[in-house]
């Protein structure tokens, strides 16, 4: 390639080590990925109990917002 400034030696090594970070940190990442999901999908889905709900609403009123509307879509 004409348009490459870097001799092909350091571009083959810039390259090695790219896919060798690449190969290390995704299998972990896969597998971390996995077990959270396992142990917190299940309660991240859950309800928040209506006396947490009251706490934000409150705390909502006496800044100035009306109840509800936390800008969340």
């Amino acid at each position: 390639m004409a348009s490459d400034d870097k001799p092909k030696k350091d571009r083959a090594g810039e390259t090695a080590r790219t896919r060798m970070k690449a190969s290390n940190e995704r299998p972990f990442d896969i597998w971390l990925q996995k077990q959270l999901h396992a142990m917190y999908d299940e309660i991240a889905s859950e309800p928040l109990p209506g006396d947490l709900l009251g706490l934000i609403e409150r705390d909502a009123e006496k800044k100035g917002k009306p109840p509800g509307s936390s800008g969340k879509k």
